[in-house]
C-alpha cells in the first residue's frame, strides 16, 4: 500500500497499539468491539497490531487465517486508517508458513506492513517513517521488531541442544520465559537503518518500537516500582525472553528509541521509566482470552511535530465502552 504517513494540520499524529486481540472468525463479539471502540475514541493516524493478533489453536489452516483478518482489519480499511503488525507466539501457533502469513496481511487493505529480507530473522520487522504536515521530511519513526517464538529455536546453539533447560540456572535473579529473543541480524538491521535514516536527512529521528516479548528491563522497572512505574498494573509475571537479547542496551546507545511497548501478558498495562527509556505495557485489546477486564483495552501514542522526542501515552480501557 503506497502511503505517506504525515503529522495533522494540527502538528500531532496518533498511534494506537492493539496487542493480544487473539482471536479467530470464531470471535467474542466484545473482541471486535473493543477494537472499534479503540479507532473511535482514540482517532489513530496508525494502528499497530501487538502480536498475539490471532488465537494460533483456534487457526486450522490458510482459509481460517484469512476469515480472521476479515473480520479483524475491516475496522480499520472501513475508517481509512493505515495499520501494521508484528507477530507473537500464538501467530506462531497457527500452522501456515509465518512468510504466508506476513504475505497474507500485507495483501490487506490499509495495511502498511513490510518486512525483512532472509538474511535477518523474524517476519514483522519494519520501521515507517511520519512526515512532516507537508510530506516533505520525516519527522518521526515508528519501528516494529518480531520477538520470535520459542526458545526451542535456539536448541542448536548450545552443547545437546534444549536451550531452555540449560537457562533453568537454580538462581536466576531475574527469571526468563520460555520465548525466544531477538537475534543479533534483527539488532544489525534496525541500527543500521537508523545510522542510514541519520545520514540522509542529516538528523536522528526520534522513534517508538513495538514488539511483542518485552525485553527484561521490563521485569527491573516493574521490580522497582516506587522509582520507575509512573502508572498502571504491573502484577503479573512479565513473561520474557529466555536470554536477554539486549535491544535495551542498543537503543540506550543508539539514542534515537526513547519509547518501547509491548504486550503478551494480559493483567498488566503499566507505563514505566528506566535509564531515561519509557518502557509501556499494552493491554490486552481481545475478551476472549485470559485477564481482567478492567484492563483490557489499546495504548495510544500522541506525537507532536514541533517536539517530536516528547510522546504522550495513555491506556483506553474498553470495558465501558462496549
Amino acid at each position: 500500500m503506497e502511503t505517506k504517513l504525515k503529522f495533522r494540520s494540527d502538528g500531532s499524529f496518533r498511534v494506537m497499539m492493539m496487542s493480544d486481540i487473539q482471536e479467530s472468525a470464531a470471535y467474542a463479539p466484545r473482541s471486535l468491539r473493543s477494537v472499534c471502540a479503540l479507532l473511535d475514541r482514540g482517532k489513530p493516524d496508525l494502528v499497530i497490531w501487538g502480536g498475539d493478533n490471532c488465537y494460533g489453536p483456534e487457526i486450522g489452516s490458510e482459509a481460517d487465517l484469512q476469515a480472521f483478518l476479515d473480520v479483524f482489519a475491516k475496522p480499520m480499511a472501513d475508517r481509512g486508517i493505515p495499520w501494521a503488525h508484528v507477530f507473537g507466539n500464538h501467530d506462531h501457533d497457527v500452522p501456515v508458513d509465518i512468510a504466508l502469513q506476513q504475505e497474507m496481511y500485507e495483501a490487506m487493505p490499509m495495511c502498511m506492513s513490510s518486512h525483512t529480507d532472509s538474511s535477518v530473522h523474524g517476519k514483522s520487522n519494519f520501521v515507517l517513517p511520519i512526515y512532516d504536515r507537508t510530506g516533505e521530511r520525516p519527522v518521526f519513526n515508528v519501528w516494529g521488531l518480531d520477538s520470535n517464538n520459542e526458545a526451542c529455536e535456539l536448541d542448536s546453539l548450545v552443547p545437546g541442544g534444549d536451550m531452555l533447560s540449560k537457562a533453568k540456572l537454580e538462581n536466576n535473579v531475574l527469571g526468563h520465559g520460555r520465548w525466544s529473543v531477538l537475534h543479533f541480524d534483527q539488532l544489525m538491521w534496525y541500527w543500521n537503518t537508523s545510522v542510514a535514516m541519520e545520514k540522509q536527512w542529516g538528523k536522528k529521528l526520534p522513534g517508538l518500537l513495538c514488539m511483542h516479548i518485552a525485553p527484561h528491563e521490563f521485569k527491573m522497572a516493574a521490580a522497582n516500582p516506587e522509582v520507575c512505574v509512573k502508572s498502571g498494573s504491573y502484577g503479573e509475571n512479565l513473561d520474557p525472553g529466555v536470554l536477554n537479547s539486549g535491544i535495551f542496551a542498543q537503543i540506550l546507545q543508539r539514542g534515537d528509541i526513547r519509547t518501547l511497548s509491548c504486550g503478551h501478558t494480559h493483567m498488566n498495562d503499566f507505563e514505566a521509566e528506566y535509564c531515561g527509556i519509557r518502557l509501556c505495557w499494552d493491554g490486552c485489546a481481545g475478551y476472549r482470552c485470559y485477564g481482567t477486564d478492567t484492563v483490557r483495552g489499546g495504548r495510544l501514542f500522541v506525537l507532536n511535530e514541533a517536539d517530536p522526542w516528547r510522546v504522550e501515552t495513555e491506556m483506553i480501557h474498553t470495558l465501558e465502552l462496549i
